[in-house]
């Protein structure tokens, strides 16, 4: 550790500061046990500081992890990027539709600008409007789609059709279970399925 603040020092670096929670890591044990330090905090030279001077870190919401994210972002751009009060939120699992991936790459293509800082933040900012586009016209209609296809799964079960039509019985099955793993893609991870 002292040879961590010793290169600190010989680096001429200072503490961001931050916006946020105090802290950025807990060892999520009970009681008196549990611990929450900042270990993770943004560094740069008196130079860049006064270069950059609206930018400040933010420490972020992690509830499933034992550390904070922390963003360093300017006050202009902070405005930009929380717009509607609420974070954008890019999800993982979204990559497993072939037609993300396509947003993505295109949004990164559609912004032209010389100065490639703002380039970064529009061609971000881009793309979070068109995933936001994309999931609703992609997704909006998976949960009531699955919520037919089970009401009618569940009909045809009562109505005795796994004796008399066997194909749509088990065509309604695939149905639902092709439309599961979107309705995972739209971040709701809750379905449970009675069979």
């Amino acid at each position: 550790m002292q040879g961590f603040r010793y290169a600190i020092d010989f680096c001429g670096l200072k503490d961001l500061g931050f916006n946020g929670f105090p802290f950025t890591w807990c060892n999520r044990r009970p009681s008196e046990q549990n611990v929450w330090v900042r270990l993770d905090r943004g560094l740069a030279t008196v130079e860049w500081m006064l270069q950059f001077t609206t930018c400040r870190i933010h420490h972020l919401d992690a509830f499933h992890f034992d550390h904070k994210p922390i963003l360093l972002i300017s006050d202009s751009e902070q405005k930009m990027f929380y717009r509607k009060g609420r974070p954008f939120r890019f999800e993982a699992i979204w990559l497993k539709d072939n037609s993300c991936k396509k947003v993505v790459k295109n949004s990164w293509q559609e912004v032209c600008d010389p100065s490639l800082v703002c380039l970064v933040t529009k061609q971000i900012i881009n793309c979070q409007d068109n995933l936001r586009i994309w999931k609703r016209d992609t997704f909006s209609h998976v949960q009531l789609s699955l919520a037919e296809k089970l009401k009618e799964l569940k009909g045809a079960e009562e109505r005795g059709l796994y004796r008399s039509n066997p194909a749509h019985i088990h065509q309604l099955q695939v149905d639902i279970q092709a439309l599961c793993p979107r309705k995972k893609l739209c971040g709701n991870n809750d379905l449970v399925l009675n069979g």
